[in-house]
């Protein structure tokens, strides 16, 4: 082999051993190359994330204290009973109220003899009885003078004349003696009249208040 050749070819092999150096990685400092790349460690693992604490326990509803149990309402004591209203006393009747004036007496026909000094007695004077018409007051009496016989007492309202008695008169027919006497308890009209000369106008009343 000439020298030329031998030159050349260890410039070859020269040539093919700086190519085949190029080629190589250069090795990551502090790091071994294992051919290609580091080995990857794998992701690094996360930390797990905290655990949550647990919500608290919710403390119960506290029980209600039951309703204070009403104290039922007093019971109403009943009203005291109302004293019955007094029995009012019936109004006498009143003269002028009378449109059928009696035995012909008007209302300002009537002497009043209900005072307790009052004489109360009614004269027979033909043909008239004086006085006619007379106001006493309940439970008083009135004496009638005169001759019966001649003038029969008669109780109410005789033919020919108007009005309405009250009723339970206590005068009673009387045709004997010269005087009489009856009480009157109740108020009201009592008439009365002669028997024998009724229709000359010999009437009255006794007004009872």
């Amino acid at each position: 082999m000439t020298p030329k050749t031998l030159l050349h070819r260890l410039g070859y092999l020269f040539t093919l051993a700086a190519v085949g150096c190029s080629n190589s990685p250069t090795p990551d400092a502090g790091t071994t190359d294992a051919g290609v790349t580091a080995a990857d460690t794998g992701p690094r693992a996360d930390a797990a994330v905290p655990t949550d604490a647990a919500a608290p326990t919710d403390v119960g509803t506290p029980t209600d204290t039951a309703t204070a149990t009403d104290v039922a309402a007093a019971t109403d004591t009943a009203m005291a009973s109302d004293s019955a209203t007094t029995t009012d006393v019936p109004v006498p009747s009143d003269a002028t109220a009378a449109f059928d004036v009696v035995n012909g007496c008007n209302p300002g026909d009537y002497v009043d003899l209900s005072a307790a000094s009052a004489t109360r007695t009614v004269i027979f004077t033909l043909p008239t009885y004086t006085p006619k018409c007379a106001r006493i007051a309940a439970g008083q009496s009135v004496t009638f003078s005169g001759t019966f016989s001649f003038h029969p007492l008669t109780p109410g309202v005789p033919p020919g004349q108007t009005g309405t008695a009250s009723p339970s008169n206590p005068i009673t027919v009387t045709n004997t003696g010269t005087t009489a006497s009856f009480t009157f308890p109740t108020a009201g009209f009592y008439p009365y009249y002669c028997a024998n000369h009724a229709s000359m106008g010999m009437v009255g009343v006794i007004q009872v208040m």
